[in-house]
């Protein structure tokens, strides 16, 4: 059963976009889910128009976002579809809300009009700015393109690339700045690309596994790698804390470059498998190379 907010809620809140599938549900695993429903909102004259579903049964809402503030009304179905069939367009997602401690937690799982992921933060107590975001999390708050009204427009450019490749050779800060202008990745895939990249699996199992992915998904997927050695070693030494995967940096390195090869020689590529060399280049050169790939 919805229960509405209604009257002035503070709309005060930090942003996320969660760039490991596994980290955000470790994360989710912690807390009691405490709500769920399908929301659909359009917008016309400045006014937010909601549909909130739960199980077939609907409630609809006009909201008014006033500074730090939003009124929330109530208002019938007719009125929300009238505006629906003048709009012609929708932002379509279920959100689940959680509570972690003083913090309100809603996962936003967009349907249309793209598919993604946001996390949205709420205090409900304690200071938002003390909000301790887990690792893999992307502070979004205050960047436009993020906005529901903005994703309503198509602020975003793409959302279904994966970024692969051994330690230190810059997923992060190149996903980081995908992020920041509207192309959404996911930084590796635990389940599939970094599953089977290891020493132990085959090189004829590991391409069989990718390719069977390639063929049933619609997401790229781009390996980086890096050459230079001594730069990967480099980068690894700067880490405050270095695992046994980092010290095999280049070896890892060297596992992703022959994988793309070989599946490119066999002609198993699917149009989807990408691999960027970033020996040498400047971080603005590697992020431009990634999208290009992605917005071509």
């Amino acid at each position: 059963m919805v229960v509405l907010r209604l009257g002035k809620i503070n709309n005060e809140e930090r942003k996320f976009i969660p760039t490991r599938l596994d980290i955000l549900e470790e994360y989710l695993q912690g807390m009691e889910e405490i709500e769920e429903y399908e929301l659909t909102q359009t917008y016309r004259d400045g006014y937010k128009y909601r549909r909130y579903c739960d199980h077939g049964n609907m409630k609809y809402t006009r909201n008014l976002k006033m500074g730090k503030v939003t009124d929330v009304v109530e208002i019938g179905e007719e009125e929300f579809l009238e505006v629906l069939k003048d709009t012609k367009k929708s932002i379509r997602k279920i959100r689940k809300y959680y509570q972690d401690g003083d913090y309100e937690i809603d996962v936003d799982y967009f349907m249309e009009p793209v598919s993604m992921i946001m996390v949205e933060v709420a205090s409900l107590g304690a200071p938002l700015a003390d909000y301790q975001a887990p690792k893999g999390f992307v502070d979004v708050t205050g960047n436009k393109i993020y906005e529901n009204s903005s994703i309503y427009q198509g602020s975003i450019l793409s959302s279904s690339t994966i970024i692969e490749g051994t330690d230190a050779v810059g997923k992060s800060t190149t996903v980081d700045r995908l992020l920041s202008m509207g192309i959404l990745c996911r930084e590796r895939s635990m389940d599939m690309f970094s599953k089977y990249m290891e020493f132990t699996v085959p090189l004829e199992e590991r391409v069989e596994h990718y390719y069977e992915y390639l063929k049933n998904h619609e997401e790229k997927v781009i390996f980086l790698v890096n050459h230079d050695k001594m730069e990967l070693e480099r980068r690894v030494s700067l880490r405050d804390v270095i695992s046994e995967f980092d010290k095999k940096a280049y070896e890892y390195n060297q596992l992703y470059f022959e994988t793309y090869q070989y599946m490119m020689e066999h002609d198993m590529l699917e149009g989807k498998l990408f691999l960027v060399d970033c020996t040498n280049l400047t971080f603005e050169e590697q992020v431009e190379k990634v999208k290009n790939i992605i917005i071509n």
